[in-house]
């Protein structure tokens, strides 16, 4: 049985996502992903009530709720649960490109090993040694 190869990590294929420009969104979408984001959706889940969106967008509820189904389905907003609703990572590194280099040397880089020296136990110079057998009073 013969394997295939996996790409490599690519960060301008894997942590990209197409320009907005290019999926055509209405008025009331942008001004939801907008909402959601404005709201802390970037970075965790959040509760997104239809009724608020719709009153801080001046659309109505059925757009909003048409909003974030087209926005779902396009996989700019992931759903956690009903009604919770988070910013697609990919999305948020398209509009970033220097987090996205970032992001990319952190998944590429080589990790940190700990040496020898490092799990050797910590050597106690006398001053330390003395430091941790005097008591001070606190006034």
């Amino acid at each position: 049985m013969t394997t295939m190869p996996t790409e490599a990590f690519n960060p301008e294929r894997d942590l990209t996502s197409p320009s907005l420009y290019s999926l055509n969104l209405s008025a009331a979408q942008h001004c939801t992903l907008a909402w959601v984001e404005d709201h802390g959706g970037l970075f965790q889940a959040i509760p997104v009530s239809a009724e608020e969106v719709a009153e801080d967008c001046g659309n109505s509820v059925s757009t909003v709720h048409e909003s974030l189904s087209r926005l779902e389905n396009l996989g700019l907003l992931v759903k956690a649960s009903i009604g919770v609703y988070r910013i697609n990572a990919r999305y948020y590194f398209t509009l970033h490109p220097e987090l996205r280099e970032m992001i990319a040397a952190a998944l590429t880089d080589p990790p940190v090993t700990p040496d020898d020296r490092a799990r050797a136990p910590r050597k106690v110079t006398n001053t330390d040694a003395r430091r941790r057998k005097t008591l001070r009073s606190v006034d």
